[in-house]
């Protein structure tokens, strides 16, 4: 049934409660009968009305208010609201709507717009809205206010304050990223008592906590993206967190140094992502196992039972035993975007019990060349690996196999037995990349399936819910054909029986289209 016909219902079944009323006054002087006695008619009844025409009357269960809330609570915000417009029960109702979120596109703020005037349009629903809620209830809110500065919206203060109870479950404030100057009110939650609070994100402004914030003892959550805050008052705000399991850290330039204290024994995924001026990340947390580093070179620390590594940066591998200075005897899975070159230093034994290697190669190498066969120690360095994943850089025409007449290399000695799948996307005819294919068929026995993607397709039409394909460069889509012949040359006469062997091409449709 929709909102606005449940509006309409309530209203009949209010306008038929008194002139029930209406009649029972007037039957109680007239009919010396009891009322009750006459009772027993079905909910739903039809009248006959003059000139032979018939109205069915419907009747819906009047339900105490807390259930209706608790209905209420499941429609969609944007339903809810409207029919809080309809009708004064369903505005009883949304004062206690327990999840808000407001957006450009939840308030109508279209691209027509300009700044000002999105801005004062934004201001203006939210304040509609909020007016009308008591706070009472009140478990979620999300303000995604972006395009334009903070400063162009006054009522942030009163919209926090609003939120901000001791019922508040999760709280996100998302503002432009260019210029962080509006200020978080910290003394809202410094005197906030209880602790509901399990996730918070905060972005785009300036966050100060100088005194520890007992209302985030059972915070889990936590994701601070370009916000201004020091190194002393992030070390105050990760001490009132000791139940904390998830801590995102981006774009934030006042930190050098982040320290995690080994007070947060809940934490298991950790990420930072963007912070220029950082060079040491000390982790104490016992049980971090998941680590998400996309920052620029920096000094690693981090715990024993960390099981998995992404490092997105370029310089990866030539800094690895500068950013890893001890082995990670736990470590399963490791993602690491890397620049190769020919005198790429040797790896040791350090992923004693990695299974999961993806590797993704930076496509601005300097000389642009890129000697995929140097990848050969890291899997060397993996004595237990099942699953390797490449991802190889832009096509360079130089590095072309039929532009160099020089022998296969090959690295006798290397052997990765457990090693059972393998896939290469964006494959193409540079020498090194085929040379690293013939040496892991050579030398994994185990191997099961080696999957050669020259397409290069981040998504493709054959997925359930794609239309069509990643559009392709024109270099990628005039490598295609001589990557294919390289496979048909080099590759697949050496192919066991035992292996399964997948080369994808390009969508004809879509290419054809483009």
């Amino acid at each position: 049934m929709g909102v606005l016909a449940l509006g309409r219902l309530i209203s009949a079944q209010r306008q038929r409660r008194r002139q029930r009323r209406r009649r029972r006054r007037i039957q109680a002087r007239d009919d010396p009968v009891p009322l009750l006695a006459k009772r027993g008619r079905s909910s739903w009844q039809q009248d006959d009305r003059s000139e032979g025409r018939k109205r069915v009357k419907y009747s819906i269960p009047d339900l105490p208010q807390k259930i209706w809330r608790h209905i209420i609570s499941l429609v969609p915000m944007q339903d809810a609201a409207r029919a809080a417009c309809v009708s004064h029960a369903f505005l009883r109702c949304w004062r206690f709507y327990p999840n808000i979120g407001f957006s450009n596109s939840t308030v109508g703020c279209n691209g027509v717009l300009t700044k000002a005037e999105t801005a004062r349009k934004f201001a203006s629903k939210v304040n509609q809205v909020l007016k009308k809620h008591s706070g009472i209830g009140l478990k979620t809110l999300k303000l995604e206010f972006l395009g334009h500065n903070s400063s162009d919206c006054s009522s942030l203060d009163s919209w926090l304050r609003v939120a901000i109870t001791s019922e508040i479950e999760e709280l996100g404030l998302m503002l432009s990223s260019e210029v962080a100057t509006y200020r978080f009110p910290c003394s809202l939650l410094s005197g906030l008592r209880g602790n509901s609070i399990r996730y918070v994100h905060l972005s785009g402004c300036v966050f100060r906590p100088v005194v520890r914030l007992s209302c985030f003892r059972s915070l889990m959550n936590l994701r601070l993206y370009h916000v201004r805050i020091s190194e002393d008052e992030l070390g105050c705000l990760l001490s009132s967190c000791s139940a904390l399991e998830l801590f995102a850290f981006g774009y934030c330039n006042e930190i050098t140094c982040l320290k995690i204290p080994d007070m947060l024994q809940r934490l298991n995924d950790l990420q930072v992502v963007g912070c220029n001026a950082l060079r040491v990340v000390e982790s104490k947390a016992l049980n971090l196992s998941s680590f998400y580093f996309g920052g620029k070179q920096g000094q690693i620390s981090h715990g024993e039972q960390l099981k998995n590594l992404t490092m997105l940066h370029p310089h990866a591998l030539d800094n690895a035993h500068a950013m890893l200075q001890t082995t990670i005897p736990n470590l399963e899975t490791l993602d690491i975007s890397l620049r190769l070159k020919a005198d790429t230093p040797m790896m040791h034994s350090q992923f004693l019990r990695i299974k999961y290697l993806r590797i993704t190669v930076d496509g601005y190498a300097f000389p642009r060349i890129n000697d995929y066969i140097s990848l050969v120690p890291f899997l060397d360095a993996s004595p237990c690996l099942e699953s390797f994943f490449l991802q190889a850089a832009e096509p360079m025409e130089h590095e072309s196999i039929f532009r160099d007449p020089s022998p296969l290399r090959r690295m006798p000695g290397h052997r990765h037995d457990k090693l059972k799948s393998v896939k290469i996307t964006g494959f193409k005819s540079a020498k090194s990349l085929i040379e690293l294919t013939l040496h892991i068929i050579e030398n994994a026995g185990s191997l099961q399936s080696l999957t050669l993607d020259t397409a290069d397709c981040s998504r493709r039409c054959s997925d359930s819910d794609m239309d069509s394909c990643s559009t392709l460069g024109q270099s990628t889509l005039m490598e295609v054909p001589r990557a294919l012949f390289a496979i048909r040359r080099y590759v697949e006469g050496i192919v066991p029986s035992t292996m399964k062997l997948d080369v994808l091409e390009p969508c004809a449709r879509c290419c054809n289209a483009s």
